[in-house]
């Protein structure tokens, strides 16, 4: 993914919802987030294996959305090294990551 507008976005959305504790990074995380009722949305790596990708479901209640991003970039916009799968807690951020998916044609 180039740094377009909607990838700047993407990393803002996804800074703002770190510094408010809204992230949790891989599966047992979004699960357990999940099973309290406070899971909203799962990211996806592109370059994640087809476990993560599968597990991206973590819930019938819970959108699950693959992203353009490899588990590298992913992981650099959050200041990790690697991320296959996170999952946001915040409904308004999940909203916010949604529309920008949706017009980045994630």
């Amino acid at each position: 993914m180039s740094q377009s507008a909607d990838a700047r976005r993407l990393e803002a959305l996804l800074g703002l919802a770190l510094r408010k504790r809204a992230v949790v990074f891989g599966r047992t995380a979004c699960r357990r987030a999940a099973e309290r009722g406070r899971l909203h949305l799962v990211l996806v790596a592109a370059d994640a294996g087809s476990s993560a990708v599968r597990d991206g479901g973590i819930s019938s209640n819970v959108t699950s959305l693959q992203v353009r991003l490899d588990k590298v970039e992913l992981g650099r916009m959050l200041g990790r090294a690697e991320i296959a799968l996170l999952g946001i807690t915040d409904p308004h951020f999940a909203a916010g990551l949604r529309e920008c998916a949706r017009t980045d044609g994630t």
